[in-house]
């Protein structure tokens, strides 16, 4: 076991007021629930406490917005997140750490915000949780928020191949090498490899990041999302907090998020800023529908059945369905409107439609899923009513066709 002394303060970052007061001692956790507002649809509020998004809010996020309700659902995965930290701290190897965390919450709770909303602490404490990591490894979370908010302490870290405090960076000798990070604007974004683990085997991590090059494309593609649409480029900026490298794909970028890590997009090097700018859109909308799932159920449970996705080659549950169709709506709002961008859209508007309509007559969402895949729907049934170029419609018709008689042969029988 190793002791060292956390060391001095960093700037802290942007955050919302603490969803949680001074946290509690250890004990069971108890998951928050959602339940709709009691009045109906119009007009209602949707609640979940502790937290509260009025109907307007609610069917923004619906409708492939969000604006401030989009804080919400960062405040409640914290929330989340310190529910599981409480209940891994019924451990006896954690408890010092704990002890630690509720001390810097008292005097920085800013600071203890900004290491719980790293995106790695949230996937780290849902494993420990579920009781696939180790309690003790919260010494490294509580470690980061002291440091971030000039406390004092000595605290015993557990054995580690790498020394990685969340949100800092990575020990390096005596010293932290910070992570590195990439600002445009209110954007800014973390590059963090996540040297200290915890990201799936089937999800490769470039360690070897080309920085500048990174940098160079992710700016751009900023400035594109910023005059494009600023209200997709705030949500962006609000939701991303870190990017992770992946290693160039030969079937072009990939990208993906990990829902029990809220704020950070894996993505592969991408051709242009238009692709890097999408791929954020997209990926920012599967990170909202995951902290909205956190506070209402919209699939019901055990259900078996499978269905066509246009953007899969696989068949897909309708949990899986919802968010391709959720982040397809990102995707068609981004081509919407942009020069060249009339085949896409007419395809992923199209296809997304499909996919609600499915959805709607699955019998597989519950009263409030209903609900959001409804807002969903009528969005896309405006869009697909906006008059597009005859060439770009055939092409996209094409295209769709093209992929369900794919999937059709792969899957007949």
């Amino acid at each position: 076991m190793r002791r060292r002394p956390a060391g001095a303060p960093v700037p802290g970052g942007r955050g919302v007021r603490p969803a949680v007061g001074v946290l509690p001692r250890p004990g069971a956790v108890d998951r928050p629930r959602a339940v709709p507002g009691g009045r109906g649809p119009r007009g209602a509020g949707v609640s979940a406490a502790p937290f509260r998004l009025t109907a307007a809010e609610f069917t923004a996020l619906a409708r492939g917005g969000g604006g401030p309700a989009v804080r919400v659902l960062r405040a409640a995965r914290r929330s989340r997140t310190l529910l599981m930290i409480r209940s891994i701290a019924a451990a006896p190897a954690a408890r010092p750490a704990y002890e630690l965390l509720r001390e810097v919450r008292r005097v920085a709770p800013a600071a203890v915000d900004r290491v719980l909303d790293h995106p790695s602490v949230g996937a780290w404490a849902t494993r420990a949780a579920l009781g696939r990591g180790r309690p003790e490894d919260l010494a490294f979370t509580a470690a980061a928020a002291a440091v971030r908010g000039g406390v004092p302490v000595e605290l015993e870290f557990p054995p580690a191949e790498v020394f990685a405090l969340p949100s800092l960076g990575v020990g390096v000798g005596v010293g932290l090498e910070p992570l590195p990070e990439v600002a445009f604007g209110p954007a800014v974004f973390q590059v963090d490899v996540w040297a200290g683990g915890g990201v799936p085997a089937e999800l490769p991590v470039d360690t070897a990041v080309d920085l500048p090059r990174l940098r160079e494309r992710v700016g751009a593609a900023w400035e594109l999302l910023a005059r494009h649409d600023p209200e997709v480029a705030a949500e962006v900026a609000e939701v991303v907090r870190v990017l992770t490298p992946m290693p160039s794909s030969p079937a072009g970028t990939s990208s993906a998020t990990l829902a029990d890590a809220y704020g950070c997009v894996f993505l592969s090097p991408a051709p242009d800023a238009e692709t890097v700018a999408v791929t954020l859109a997209h990926e920012a909308q599967h990170s909202k529908l995951a902290a909205l799932t956190d506070l209402f159920a919209l699939v019901e449970p055990d259900r078996r059945a499978v269905f066509y996705a246009p953007w899969r080659e696989d068949p897909r549950p309708a949990a899986g369905l919802l968010h391709g169709v959720y982040a397809h709506l990102g995707v068609a709002r981004f081509w919407r409107g942009r020069p060249g961008g009339e085949v896409e859209y007419a395809r992923w508007r199209s296809a997304a439609l499909e996919v609600a309509e499915t959805l709607l007559g699955s019998g597989a969402l519950t009263a409030v899923g209903v609900r959001f895949v409804g807002e969903v729907a009528g969005v896309l049934r405006e869009w697909c009513a906006e008059p597009l170029p005859a060439e770009a419609l055939a092409e996209a018709a094409a295209e769709a066709a093209s992929h369900r008689a794919r999937w059709e042969a792969a899957h007949r029988g």
